[in-house]
């Protein structure tokens, strides 16, 4: 029997200067081709990411459509594309060729709730009609899918977290009392974040893993004012494991988001969390019980939080970690690499 052979499209994959960006797609891939049967056979195009401007960014893709050129005389019998805008054009013309190759599409988050409008609907939509399967990666994003596109088939289905890789450490000593992590963008909430931890005082310790110039000066600032802030820059996952252990609480206060796998990696290594309200988080996080919630845009109503969550007890905080670590057993990536491999078989 010839195998089927699938190819992985994705503008997200590590690079020197952006080392973890798209790590997820790259660990989906190398646990997919330890996975799979003898009746696969993968291959993946992927756009290493590195700093760039506007201009820097448009010959980045100019030359990544150029070097998909090949790939259109070649035969696969699945095509998974990892983001859709603006990598959907190449793919549909692969389509063109090859119209019974089956194309399943990831949507992140950005590629729907922000790179798809009111205004080129009437573009994407269209082309949105290639799509055989979208795997929208939570509840939110599938919505917007199908409100945007107008895609019926869909799976819903993380990028899922490596459980080799994260989980909670024998005898970790949680000497952080908040960790962030992410980048340092509006976003992300870094402002809301920044300002709730010049509220709570010297007294609590916080990691914080990320870069930004802006804030990288405001933390240093705040460190050499006394503040107790440990300040992190591109941690391999093994390294954030460690943080997480080291944590009894993440914060995240995000603006927008996919399906954050930062929340579940931190769970997985049994700290709960505490996230904005926002409707991603939101399919996440039980309130009181992996975690905690506050408004979206209020630095007070954070403080709140932070405080209450540092007034559990013993056994409060013991039964938050249990309920963590369980939430999200199903978003193992095995688990998930099984589901698409199912997918790819038919």
């Amino acid at each position: 029997m010839s195998k089927r052979r699938v190819l992985i499209v994705s503008n997200m994959y590590p690079s020197a200067s952006k080392k973890y960006s798209g790590i997820f797609v790259k660990n989906q891939y190398e646990a997919l081709t330890i996975m799979a049967g003898d009746d696969l056979e993968f291959e993946i195009y992927a756009m290493k990411r590195s700093m760039t401007g506007a201009l820097g960014s448009a010959w980045k893709y100019l030359k990544f459509f150029i070097g998909f050129i090949p790939f259109l005389f070649r035969s696969y019998q699945v095509v998974h594309l990892h983001y859709f805008v603006p990598l959907i054009g190449m793919v549909w013309l692969y389509k063109i060729f090859h119209p019974k190759t089956k194309l399943m599409v990831t949507f992140h988050g950005g590629d729907i709730n922000a790179d798809v409008t009111a205004k080129n609907q009437w573009l994407y939509r269209p082309l949105a009609k290639k799509v055989d399967l979208a795997i929208p990666v939570g509840q939110h994003v599938a919505k917007k899918v199908k409100e945007k596109l107008q895609i019926d088939n869909q799976l819903v289905l993380p990028v899922g977290v490596d459980n080799r890789v994260f989980y909670p450490e024998p005898d970790a000593q949680r000497i952080y009392d908040f960790i962030y992590v992410g980048s340092f963008f509006h976003v992300k909430g870094i402002d809301i974040f920044f300002q709730a931890l010049q509220k709570l005082g010297k007294e609590l310790r916080f990691c914080v893993v990320g870069k930004g110039e802006q804030y990288q000066k405001e933390f240093e600032s705040l460190v050499a004012d006394g503040y107790q802030i440990d300040l992190k820059i591109d941690q391999s996952h093994t390294q954030l494991r460690g943080l997480y252990n080291q944590a009894r609480f993440l914060v995240l206060p995000s603006r927008s988001e996919g399906f954050p796998t930062v929340t579940v990696e931190a769970m997985f290594c049994g700290t709960p969390v505490i996230t904005s309200d926002i409707p991603q988080f939101l399919e996440q996080v039980r309130d009181t019980e992996n975690g905690f919630v506050f408004p979206l845009d209020q630095p007070t109503e954070l403080v709140s939080v932070m405080q209450r969550a540092m007034g559990l007890s013993p056994d409060q905080y013991k039964n938050m970690q249990e309920a963590a670590i369980n939430s999200f057993k199903d978003l193992a990536l095995d688990r998930i690499c099984q589901r698409l491999i199912k997918e790819y078989q038919c």
